[in-house]
């Protein structure tokens, strides 16, 4: 933030607490104001400099705000911005004849006036998408769009009840709603909220803060099937990490019926296993799901009778012909189930996890649920994009790819949680496969077609190459 003027510090009183902020002014005196406001790194120095903006931390900025009472050291900070790829870049105009200025850039920037602190906010706050006050300043109307994580989706509103704010309309799919008390709130709605000015921040927390849902959006339980002890270590242990390290509440163990058999050594070795998993629970707790047949029967029979929300395998191997059709066979099958699929490497507990980032539906779904793990297990979280070569993806390939990982930072930072940003050049395959085995966990979208071994899926490819292991996510709305 260049300038540490009235509009700067209004706007510091404003932002969401996961914003870092770093100010820069040459006046010490208005830094130390801004500084008892909330805090923030200062730095002494002129603005326009791109080694002063170098040293404020330019190159990692989300967003750049040039609020200086100078225009043309405002314009300069903004073009600086813009060669570094910063996605949001946002000016007030201490002159209201440079706005033009501004706009020849592209550059969104306003006039200097009560109104600035609260269009800037709004820029930069995704969550919120307007905001206005009333009754001589003393109530606020605020309009929210509900993100899959908020802890108010699913809610009904007689379950928010607060004196002091109401929701006063709700725009679903396009339609209106006047919400009653029994009215519950779903992810993408519109929410307006009218309440007491003084309790500003409490309803912005209330209606923009998230949570980890992973995999409650697909059921609450882990589903993990056992064939023998050498499972437990494996496929079993995994699942049990999965289970204390997520919303999961219990893991379901699918093995073979010990009736279904008369062979005593096979009814012996089902015990044994089902004995092995219950000594290697640790707490966790387990439900024990008998099937006809195989074990891996279980894998798509118990799904389509309970609430379960991933499903653990043992990751397919094989480099050649064989273990491609293979891995193609298992992708193919298990898509049916139409739920998260853990393929394990035992590679737990997770340290690092590396998923996609990428604005498609398939996309979001993969990313809020490596958000969600890295926020329970404490890993550290990199957001990959990856632009095939300039005369295969077009020009404006780059800019969707900062927007792709602005996008997974912005929501991963509601979670507290901070992305690596990863914009690569190149054949997406080999980045993701060169990436994936510096992590412990990669997550990425189901395919949505089917693989064959002539028209592989890039999941197919980072399971048959690579060594961690690797969870496939659906499309949920």
């Amino acid at each position: 933030m260049v300038g540490a003027g009235g509009t700067s510090r209004e706007l510091l009183r404003r932002l969401g607490e996961r914003w870092d902020v770093t100010l820069i002014d040459t006046d010490e005196g208005r830094l130390e104001l801004a500084a008892e406001l909330r805090a923030v790194d200062t730095l002494v120095g002129d603005g326009s400099s791109r080694l002063v903006l170098k040293r404020a931390g330019l190159e990692e900025a989300d967003a750049v705000i040039a609020a200086s009472n100078d225009d043309d050291a405002n314009l300069e900070a903004v073009g600086h911005a813009m060669e570094s790829g910063v996605m949001r870049i946002v000016a007030v105009a201490a002159d209201p004849e440079r706005l033009g200025d501004y706009r020849d850039l592209d550059i969104t920037a306003f006039a200097p006036d009560s109104l600035v602190a609260r269009n800037i906010e709004t820029q930069l706050e995704p969550r919120r998408v307007a905001s206005t006050t009333f009754a001589d300043g003393k109530a606020e109307a605020i309009e929210f769009v509900i993100s899959p994580d908020s802890p108010v989706r699913g809610k009904a509103l007689r379950e928010l009840h607060s004196e002091s704010w109401v929701v006063a309309a709700v725009l679903r799919d396009g339609q209106l709603i006047v919400p009653h008390g029994y009215t519950r709130l779903e992810a993408r709605d519109r929410v307006t909220v009218v309440g007491s000015a003084q309790d500003y921040a409490t309803i912005v927390h209330v209606f923009t803060s998230g949570e980890s849902r992973f995999p409650l959006n697909y059921g609450k339980n882990v589903l993990v099937a056992v064939s023998s002890v050498d499972d437990i270590a494996g496929p079993f242990a995994e699942a049990m990490s999965l289970v204390r390290n997520s919303e999961a509440e219990t893991l379901v163990v699918a093995h073979r019926d010990p009736a279904s058999t008369r062979d005593d050594s096979m009814i012996e070795e089902i015990n044994s296993v089902i004995e092995a998993a219950r000594d290697a629970a640790e707490g966790v707790e387990l439900e024990f799901r008998p099937v006809d047949g195989a074990a891996n029967q279980g894998l798509f029979e118990v799904p389509q009778s309970e609430s379960i929300g991933v499903v653990v395998v043992p990751a397919p191997s094989g480099g050649d012909v064989t273990g491609r059709i293979r891995v193609a066979r298992a992708l193919n099958s298990l898509r049916e189930i139409d739920r998260p699929v853990l393929f394990s490497r035992a590679t737990h507990p997770y340290s690092s996890i590396l998923a996609p980032a990428r604005r498609t539906a398939a996309g979001e779904s993969a990313g809020r649920a490596a958000i969600d793990i890295a926020a329970t297990t404490g890993a550290t979280l990199a957001g990959v994009a990856v632009v095939p070569p300039s005369f295969v993806s077009g020009a404006g390939a780059i800019e969707d790819a900062r927007r792709a990982t602005a996008w997974l930072r912005e929501e991963a930072a509601v979670q507290g949680i901070t992305v690596r940003r990863k914009i690569r050049q190149g054949n997406p395959i080999r980045v993701i496969e060169e990436l994936a085995n510096a992590a412990s966990l990669v997550v990425l979208p189901f395919p949505n077609n089917r693989s064959t071994v002539f028209r592989p899926a890039i999941a197919e490819h980072v399971l048959r190459r690579t060594r961690v292991s690797t969870l496939l996510v659906p499309q949920r709305d």
